[in-house]
């Protein structure tokens, strides 16, 4: 599991760190106790108890930073300060193994516990399924093996057992106990790569300046789009943009100023335009598909994303506000059109809203109106 964890150490993942150290002080426990009776009993009871319980506290905090909420390091500090103490108590003031089993076991069933509520799938429907339900369920089998072991020991506490008493039960619990940390962090090495794959997905789909679709990524949607709509027979509608005199703003105000805006167009067009798909075609180009929307609904929303950007404001060099307009072409699909025309369709009639004084929208239809007159 270290050698899992460190093909993703260098990543941004959050909660490796936690999930390594957890391993290491389950592996030092581990050698700890198979060790007693060959060297003091400081450290093969006490010392190996305390990095035993540790190494669940830490898993723990691992997985709620992973899940981007902030880790109760104080907490579980205090958990694992009272749980080493009252082992001390039932090693030196009363010398009792069946109880320090219990105790042992009722820490790590709690930790579990708290575990797989932080984990519960239903809580992340944005995650990928399978590595959080793995988790989730390997955290709450761990809580009833221990809850069962302390159970068992805690009814037996005057007994005189061992720590590998070799009854069935407390070897199946004892082989639970060594292989939690590796369930547990073959679940989180599992959560940790589909994020990274979630993060590379993202990386290649969307502009990194604006947050908008990529032209590849618009490009793919867009066929899925218009195969369903020619399936279906449903409208499809398409609006392709740009910001008016963009380089009189870069010019004026600076590069970072210009990126600003853009990022602010995407911002406000999915305000506007809830759920479809906007996406940046390159340099000040944008593109939004409008799946189910006829040509006069789509020519409305694109009024209404036009007036809306011209009411926003961004902040400009000093106390400055700059201000922008969009240009706006509008096509929707006839009946056996292929996606080359119909974007060829929304392309030409964003530069006739251009050529007619910019700050407008224009709508297909009527730009080929006025070519068949002219014809």
């Amino acid at each position: 599991m270290l050698m899992v964890l460190r093909s993703v150490a260098r990543s941004s993942v959050a909660g490796v760190r936690e999930w390594t150290c957890a391993n290491v002080l389950a592996i030092v426990a581990l050698l700890l106790f198979a060790a007693r009776g060959r060297i003091p009993d400081v450290l093969s009871i006490d010392v190996a108890n305390l990095l035993f319980l540790g190494a669940p506290a830490l898993m723990l905090a691992g997985f709620e930073r992973h899940l981007g909420r902030r880790a109760p390091y104080r907490a579980l500090a205090a958990l694992v300060t009272a749980s080493t103490v009252a082992l001390g108590i039932f090693h030196y003031g009363v010398d009792a193994m069946a109880v320090r089993v219990a105790l042992s076991s009722f820490f790590h069933g709690i930790v579990c516990v708290a575990m797989a509520w932080g984990l519960r799938p239903w809580a992340h429907p944005d995650r990928a399924r399978y590595p959080i339900r793995f988790a989730f369920g390997a955290a709450l089998t761990l809580a009833a093996a221990h809850a069962v072991r302390a159970v068992m020991y805690a009814s037996h506490h005057d007994a005189q057992v061992t720590l590998f008493d070799s009854s069935p039960v407390n070897l199946v619990c004892f082989a639970l106990g060594t292989l939690a940390l590796p369930g547990l962090t073959l679940g989180a090495v599992m959560m940790a790569n589909a994020g990274l794959i979630g993060q590379a997905r993202y990386a290649a789909e969307h502009d990194h300046l604006t947050g908008a679709w990529s032209r590849r990524a618009f490009f793919g949607r867009a066929e899925r789009a218009h195969a369903d709509a020619v399936r279906r027979g449903g409208p499809l509608s398409l609006l392709i943009f740009d910001v008016d005199h963009f380089k009189a703003i870069n010019d004026t105000h600076g590069h970072a100023v210009g990126d600003q805006v853009l990022a602010d167009l995407v911002a406000r067009t999915g305000t506007v335009l809830r759920g479809d798909v906007c996406a940046r075609l390159g340099g000040e180009e944008f593109a939004v598909l409008l799946p189910d929307t006829d040509a006069d609904a789509a020519v409305r929303l694109a009024d209404e994303l036009r007036r809306t950007l011209e009411r926003a404001d961004v902040a400009g060099a000093g106390a400055g506000v700059v201000r922008f307009t969009v240009s706006v072409g509008v096509a929707s699909l006839d009946e056996g059109e292929s996606l080359e025309s119909l974007l060829q369709r929304a392309d030409a009639a964003l530069y006739a809203a251009k050529r007619g004084g910019r700050n407008q929208v224009q709508d297909a239809r009527a730009t080929e109106d006025v070519g068949e007159t002219l014809a």
